[in-house]
């Protein structure tokens, strides 16, 4: 009877190899298919008639023809896409915001502001240049808060995308994780589940869309997923995970994490997921950061300068700070270093006196604001008001935070009685200091009477005497003739700037004595500690980032306070040029880049971050067609590779039947014979 077995063996076989070759043709348009074919292998001899006899073939199962290598390889670059695509899209997005250097953006405004604060310095007075001035400083506050509105917005989309994209991943792994169970049933009931893997890899192919994911092929045909640090599935077994925020590196990021966990990964990469994440932590954040970065050095910069400064309407009766949510000074913002703070206060007959406030990192405003009303002339209701800090004088007093120099030096007038011959009439010269110190550090000038021969008393202007002038650290500057030659009251400059000159005082015409001093002091900054500028006293800007910078009210209700001068003669534009200077001198903050270089720096960076991504994008997709095609000619189904198959098959299938239509006449003639 083996040749009925042998028959039967083969038309089963090929039976099954037409129905599978049905299947690879039903489903050669069908998504992530792997063809299939039947494994075939020779039936095991039997011993028959003194030899050897096989029994025909017999189906070893259905292989699913799947390079591992390949498709880890393509789960790698479906991922890599995804998180290139989702960073592109959005890189483009924020590039529309920013624009092109057009002459609309941003950089535009910066110069135009700038050009707004110099175009003042020419006449500061002029109501229509100080109108122009502060509509430029609206359109770039504007610049700023829409650009920060962008990005938040793209902050806070991006964080709910990647919050819907982790519920999609969970979904997923848990249908994973359920057809891993199927799979295996199927497996151990000795059935080919072939179908059922291929509908699993579907799912794992759009799992690695999501997130970057690594896989392991159990001998059970379970697939377990691994993503970063995180088991994602194993086997019958699926994790949730939930994304939030976490402060890594005093910055709040985003991160990933099992539910119930306490850890979170924020180092995600792959897929949208990653995408978003490199997104959120790096990219847009890196964006927002040096916008802010930006805005925060404007707004101190400027403030620290106007601050020191005044306008047209001259010193203050009152001034007031901006609401302070943070009133040590060790955590404001911007940042406040040891220092000090000068104060001029102006009696009502004209005599000004300076007084020195410290500022440490221990100081409060309410500390502060107690040293200050302390100040003769200042009003007891000068303090912390409902967070802000308010400075007010008392009737007939004013004061102000200019730097340079006082009016008059500091001069201790000596005895007009001492000496032989002195005599009231001999009183020494009125001396007037004027101009606007230019250097870039504090500075006491020592100016000494030298007459020859010594110990003489001359009048300004007669005999052979000179003034010399020394800096704080004894050094000779110059020595100037105030004596024959010497017309009173001709001004000449002592150094950076500064200025003095000496006249009849009206009761005499000025008499000066061999070693006699005076000393001025200049001062380059009248706020040290950057406390001005922190908590908004006569501040040009208000805010403290992209989001929230504008005009202060202080000077957009009243132009003629925009800080134009910083001498005490109050007539000078040189505050107003060194404002303007600002947006092309080098910033510490700002990488020691201008604030113009340092915005067209960014917006370069972000043209060529999306040049980037774009060539990236290019390259991963050109890989994975090339991955593709090696995995058509793998696992891909070819109709015509399929026709001929089941052309083979169907071939075998008529001769077996033939065989045992043979085999069956054979069988007849021989038991004919025997009756």
């Amino acid at each position: 009877m083996a040749g009925y077995e042998i028959g039967i063996s083969g038309l089963h076989v090929a039976q099954k190899a037409l129905d599978i070759i049905g299947n690879n043709i039903a489903n050669a348009a069908t998504e992530g298919y792997h063809r299939q074919e039947i494994d075939l292998r020779p039936a095991d001899e039997v011993y028959t008639n003194g030899q050897m006899v096989g029994q025909g073939v017999e189906s070893a199962g259905v292989r699913r023809l799947v390079d591992q290598i390949l498709e880890s390889e393509l789960l790698r670059q479906n991922s890599s896409i995804a998180d290139i695509e989702k960073r592109l899209k959005t890189l483009r997005m924020i590039e529309n915001a920013f624009g092109e250097l057009s002459s609309e953006g941003l950089s535009t405004a910066l110069d135009n502001f700038f050009a707004s604060f110099n175009n003042l310095s020419l006449q500061p007075d002029d109501v229509n240049r100080q109108s122009s001035l502060l509509s430029s400083a609206e359109i770039l506050a504007n610049h700023f808060n829409s650009f920060g509105t962008v990005i938040s917005n793209i902050e806070d989309a991006v964080y709910s995308e990647a919050v819907s994209t982790v519920e999609r991943i969970n979904l997923l792994a848990t249908q994973i994780a359920r057809m891993n169970t199927e799979v295996y049933t199927q497996e151990m009931r000795g059935n080919d589940a072939n179908n059922t893997m291929d509908q699993r890899d579907m799912l794992i192919a759009e799992l690695s869309e999501l997130i970057g994911i690594r896989t392991v092929v159990r001998d059970t045909g379970m697939v377990d997923i691994a993503a970063s640090d995180i088991s994602l599935v194993s086997g019958s077994t699926a994790t949730k995970l939930e994304a939030g925020f976490v402060l890594n590196q005093q910055q709040y990021q985003l991160g990933l994490r099992p539910k119930e966990t306490q850890s979170y990964d924020t180092s995600i990469s792959g897929g949208v997921l990653g995408g978003l994440f490199k997104l959120r932590n790096e990219l847009v954040d890196g964006i927002k950061t040096q916008l802010d970065s930006l805005a925060q050095t404007l707004i101190s910069q400027t403030n620290q300068l106007h601050a020191q400064g005044v306008g047209t309407n001259g010193s203050f009766t009152m001034l007031s700070g901006w609401t302070m949510i943070e009133t040590d000074v060790a955590q404001m913002q911007p940042p406040v270093t040891d220092g000090q703070i000068r104060i001029r206060v102006i009696d009502p007959t004209g005599q000004v006196v300076r007084h020195t406030v410290s500022v440490t990192a221990s100081s409060t405003m309410s500390s502060i604001a107690a040293d200050i009303v302390a100040i003769p002339g200042l009003d007891q209701n000068t303090g912390v008001n409902s967070g802000r800090l308010q400075i007010i004088a008392n009737s007939g007093y004013s004061f102000d935070f200019l730097g340079g120099t006082l009016s008059v030096p500091n001069m201790t007038v000596p005895d007009p009685l001492a000496g032989a011959g002195a005599g009231p009439s001999q009183l020494p010269p009125a001396i007037e200091v004027s101009g606007g110190y230019t250097g870039t550090v504090d500075e006491t000038y020592t100016c000494t009477v030298k007459t020859t021969p010594p110990g003489q008393t001359n009048a300004i202007g007669t005999g052979t005497m000179e003034l010399e002038i020394q800096n704080a650290a004894g050094a000779v500057l110059k020595t100037v003739n105030i004596g024959q030659g010497y017309v009173a009251g001709t001004s000449f400059i002592l150094d950076n700037g500064v200025k003095i000159r000496l006249e009849a005082n009206g009761v005499s015409p000025g008499y000066l004595s061999d070693a006699e001093q005076f000393t001025i002091e200049a001062l380059a900054n009248s706020d040290t500690s950057g406390f001005l500028a922190a908590v908004g006293i006569n501040s040009f800007f208000s805010g403290t980032d992209a989001d929230s910078i504008a005009v202060s009210d202080f000077v957009r209700d009243n132009g003629s306070n925009i800080a134009v001068s910083k001498t005490v003669e109050m007539t000078d534009n040189l505050n107003a040029g060194a404002i303007a200077a600002l947006g092309d001198s080098a910033q510490d903050a700002l990488g020691k880049l201008s604030p113009k270089e340092f915005y067209r720096k960014l917006v370069i960076d972000l043209g060529n971050e999306v040049s980037v991504t774009e060539m990236q994008h290019n390259n991963a997709q050109s890989i994975h067609r090339s991955l593709e095609q090696q995995r058509d000619e793998i696992s891909g189904v070819d109709i015509n590779d399929q026709a001929s198959l089941m052309m083979l098959y169907e071939r075998m299938f008529q001769a077996m039947a033939r065989y045992m239509n043979t085999i069956n006449e054979t069988y007849k003639t021989v038991l004919t014979i025997i009756r």
